[in-house]
């Protein structure tokens, strides 16, 4: 091992070891706890994602020791991520002073650094995607039947880390096109589907709830504001240094020969403008572009060897790898706002603990908030979801099954419970001696038609739970609703019910409803007990 070899993993140990006091020192965020939720209940797939962050939360909890029970392998990978990207960019001869510039470049890409310590699934994706470029790279000088099996396997884990995974494959292919003649590169391909067929069926199975959800329910009405913030977010994500210099860079080096600097400028550049074309469908978040940090570190490092005014490049950027480091100690504080999602929650958790013991808690404003009540406190916490919030991985669980007639605490999220103060946490909670909940009651239109401006709905009530429901449930009765709605316009409309009646368990009843109708609006059919109204119907159709 030469000097410069010697430096570069002097110098890696030391940015995995801060990783990892890192990691121990930083609040968790609040999405990291629904991640570990993730690796408490192991599946081919989850709500949300791909459930190769699943593995990583399951894994770390061997290391029993505060964060690192989440972040322990996700610390790990980040550092293979950087020693990847230097061993394909390792190819030419590098000196003492290399390796300095590409620890600054690194450490200058805040979001880059972020997914070092924090377990997202990024992390992964993170890695696959610089393991993809290190193989391809290698495929490129070696076309063997062994590189491209690997490939394949790699390809498989970058879309078991999240979804936009094939817009990396993609514009590799794209940049590349002579790839299709290549037999090999197909049976990659049919690899990586294959070993990606266990979450397709897990997605079939489950009625592709992922899909709805990144593809529909995240819609939104178009804006001008979101085309135009996404630029700026990108700079934050990055810098704008870094971003501005391999946007320069891709410029320069569109009509290169080389077909794996290609690869890097075809990623680099597709992802800014597919997300940001993207945005007429709603808000493209600033993270979602992170898998090009790969090739832009890449692009970033070559080229600054070759300027002739490299040494101002590289001031322009130190000082915001020095910037990172500020933020990074900053993290570490007890003063970071909760808006970032790495607030203390831990005392207000533990006050919920300490009024409600060992009771289930069921949570109606969030997913997030049960995520760390049961990180914290190792209880039962569970969120259910409401006509007004998103559904998440807790129904796909449905953990509420096996709470019906159980005491549970419930919190409200305002006053319509009681009000507690436990060291300067607020919250509102309800006991409730027999709980029943609604999300998991059906409601089946078999006809319906319009009378003036009445709709009467003749429906099959389905109780799914092992336990029976009754309308006029003592603490939590139930009332049905029509919900209306044409986009920003939302109306509930109270259902007039034939005959209010218990239904047995696993079994249903039929009813006709009453209500008033609008035209020209969606129509869904919902359940309330006084803390939430849920959504139990698909669209009504009149």
């Amino acid at each position: 091992m030469n000097k410069v070899e010697k430096r570069f993993y002097l110098y890696l140990l030391i940015w995995v070891l801060a990783d990892m006091v890192q990691a121990v020192f930083t609040n968790m965020h609040a999405d990291e706890a629904y991640y570990a939720l993730y690796g408490q209940f192991l599946d081919w797939g989850y709500y949300d994602h791909p459930p190769m962050v699943a593995l990583l939360t399951y894994l770390s909890h061997f290391v029993d020791m505060g964060a690192l029970s989440v972040r322990f392998c996700t610390v790990l990978l980040h550092g293979a991520t950087l020693w990847l990207v230097w061993k394909t960019l390792a190819k030419v001869n590098m000196s003492m002073r290399d390796v300095n510039e590409f620890f600054i470049i690194a450490f200058s890409l805040l979001m880059f650094v972020l997914y070092g310590f924090i377990t997202t699934p990024d992390a992964p994706l993170l890695f696959f995607t610089a393991l993809f470029f290190y193989l391809y790279q290698a495929y490129l000088k070696d076309n063997s039947l062994v590189l491209a099996l690997f490939l394949g396997v790699t390809m498989a884990g970058m879309m078991y880390s999240k979804y936009m995974a094939i817009l990396v494959i993609g514009f590799v292919l794209l940049s590349n096109i002579k790839l299709l003649k290549d037999w090999k590169i197909w049976l990659s391909g049919i690899l990586a589907i294959a070993l990606f067929v266990p979450h397709i069926l897990w997605q079939f199975n489950h009625e592709f709830p992922s899909l709805k959800y990144h593809f529909l329910l995240r819609n939104d009405p178009f804006s001008w504001a979101y085309p135009l913030e996404f630029l700026p977010n990108q700079l934050l994500v990055f810098n704008p240094v870094c971003l501005f210099l391999a946007l320069y860079f891709c410029w320069k080096e569109r009509k290169n020969s080389d077909v794996f600097v290609r690869a890097c400028v075809y990623t680099c550049v597709g992802f800014i403008l597919f997300f940001w074309v993207m945005t007429v469908n709603g808000h493209a978040e600033p993270h979602w572009t992170i898998a090009i940090s790969i090739p832009m570190l890449m692009l970033l490092f070559w080229n600054t060897r070759k300027e002739i005014w490299k040494k101002r490049i590289l001031r322009m950027i130190l000082p915001f790898s020095i910037l990172v480091l500020v933020l990074r100690i900053g993290l570490c504080t007890p003063f970071v706002p909760e808006i970032t999602g790495f607030g203390n929650y831990q005392p207000a958790m533990e006050a919920i603990h300490e009024q409600c013991g060992h009771s289930p808690v069921v949570f109606y404003t969030s997913f997030q908030k049960p995520s760390l009540y049961r990180y914290y406190t190792g209880e039962n916490g569970m969120a259910l979801s409401s006509f007004y919030n998103r559904q998440t991985q807790f129904d796909i669980l449905q953990l509420d099954k096996d709470l019906q007639g159980k005491e549970v605490f419930i919190i409200t999220g305002n006053d319509g419970g009681y009000t507690c103060k436990v060291e300067n946490t607020d919250f509102y909670y309800r006991k409730i001696e027999h709980f029943q909940g609604t999300n998991r009651i059906e409601i089946l239109v078999d006809n319906h038609r319009i009378e003036n401006d009445t709709a009467i709905v003749e429906v099959n009530i389905i109780n799914s739970y092992n336990f029976p429901f009754d309308f006029n449930h003592p603490e939590l009765p139930v009332e049905i609703y029509a919900a209306f709605i044409q986009k920003e316009y939302r109306q509930m409309e109270k259902c007039e019910i034939y005959d209010y009646q218990i239904i047995p368990p696993k079994s249903s009843m039929k009813t006709q409803l009453k209500f008033k109708y609008h035209d020209d609006c969606i129509c869904v059919l919902c359940l309330s007990n006084t803390n939430n109204i849920s959504l139990n119907s698909q669209e009504v159709k009149f």
